[in-house]
């Protein structure tokens, strides 16, 4: 005897399979939350989340850098007040010192404090960071990448806090060697190596006025990169829900569709079914 399921169309019985899986899916994705769980349910979807996660992951490093940087950016900043600040009171120890009233052995207490400004000074120089590293490198500036093609220096050299001082005429000199200087000029120089030197202190003071000053637009240089970055992580999270999230409402009239188009499948099978029996008897 002919097997009736011989005579109806094979298309009918794997659409109705179809559906099936599709339901299957759907059912499966609202339950999950997410839109599909394997790269060939979506092969563009699946290849723009996983260039988007690389960029991300990459992202997180510039992020991580940042920090890293803020941290030596801000304890260089607070050495440099702190050099600043030494170097306010020398310009005043300076001033006292060419005094024409003062007497030797005042001008002699002044020198000490001096050398201990000096001393101190010298001390900052080789400040150690937060990593173990120095603070102030002595070598080429330490740069960290927080972009594509941005990197930026979070502490200046050695050489550009406390060497390169412009003392005038063209001429450069480093801090320690002015100290040096200043507390010859205060102990056994005359009134116009003192002059010379007051002049010397003033561009000590101008000098470290302009690095804090350089070293504050470094750190707005990281705040505003962080919010780009920050930025960037809000839009590729919202990209990335967009892409993987299921849409409920529309997963669900998705899945209305698929049920009555199943039925529909369904009931034209069984109608062919009923014919073929028809032709089989008759």
């Amino acid at each position: 005897m002919q097997s009736i399921n011989r005579t109806r169309p094979p298309d009918a019985i794997q659409k109705q399979a179809e559906l099936s899986r599709l339901i299957a899916r759907t059912e499966e994705s609202v339950a999950t939350g997410k839109k599909f769980t394997r790269p060939s349910e979506a092969p563009s979807a699946w290849l723009e989340i996983s260039t988007i996660s690389k960029q991300a992951t990459i992202e997180d490093g510039w992020a991580s850098n940042i920090g890293r940087a803020r941290i030596l950016s801000q304890q260089a900043e607070s050495t440099i007040d702190t050099l600043s600040s030494g170097a306010a009171r020398v310009r005043e120890l300076m001033i006292l010192a060419n005094s024409e009233t003062l007497a030797q052995r005042d001008r002699d207490i002044i020198a000490l404090e001096l050398e201990s400004f000096r001393d101190q000074f010298n001390k900052l120089s080789l400040s150690k960071d937060n990593y173990g590293g120095y603070l102030f490198h002595p070598g080429d500036p330490i740069q960290m990448r927080i972009d594509a093609d941005v990197m930026v220096t979070p502490a200046p050299t050695r050489q550009e806090v406390f060497g390169d001082i412009d003392i005038g005429g063209g001429m450069t000199e480093d801090l320690d060697v002015i100290m040096a200087d200043m507390i010859d000029a205060v102990r056994t120089g005359n009134a116009a190596d003192r002059s010379d030197q007051l002049a010397h202190a003033k561009s000590v003071s101008d000098h470290f006025a302009t690095v804090i000053g350089r070293q504050g637009v470094q750190g707005n240089r990281l705040d505003e990169q962080e919010l780009r970055l920050q930025e960037s992580k809000l839009n590729i999270t919202e990209r990335l829900t967009a892409l993987e999230s299921t849409d409920v409402t529309e997963a669900i009239a998705q899945f209305k569709s698929l049920l009555v188009n199943l039925e529909a499948a369904q009931q034209l099978y069984a109608q062919t079914g009923r014919t073929s029996l028809i032709k089989l008897i008759g």
